[in-house]
């Protein structure tokens, strides 16, 4: 971890050791935050989508429009 650490460091080009700190801060804390953040929002979705999927409607037609058949003729 010390040696990512240093490599991001020299990458950005800090070398105070509170401005260390606080890139590792960002790098550690705010970065896998980020990801879960955007993951449990596509998980959201997509439970959004299969719950609107497999509950059914009171007038029992389904979620999404469907083609429709002519009426029959006379």
């Amino acid at each position: 971890m010390e040696k990512l650490i240093d490599v991001f460091c020299h990458a950005i080009r800090i070398s105070d050791p509170l401005s260390i700190k606080i890139a590792v801060g960002v790098i550690g804390g705010g970065l896998p935050l980020f990801f879960l953040f955007a993951l449990f929002i596509m998980l959201g979705e997509f439970a959004a989508g299969q719950r609107e999927n497999t509950v059914s409607r009171p007038d029992g037609r389904k979620g999404r429009a469907g083609r429709r058949t002519p009426p029959a003729r006379k």
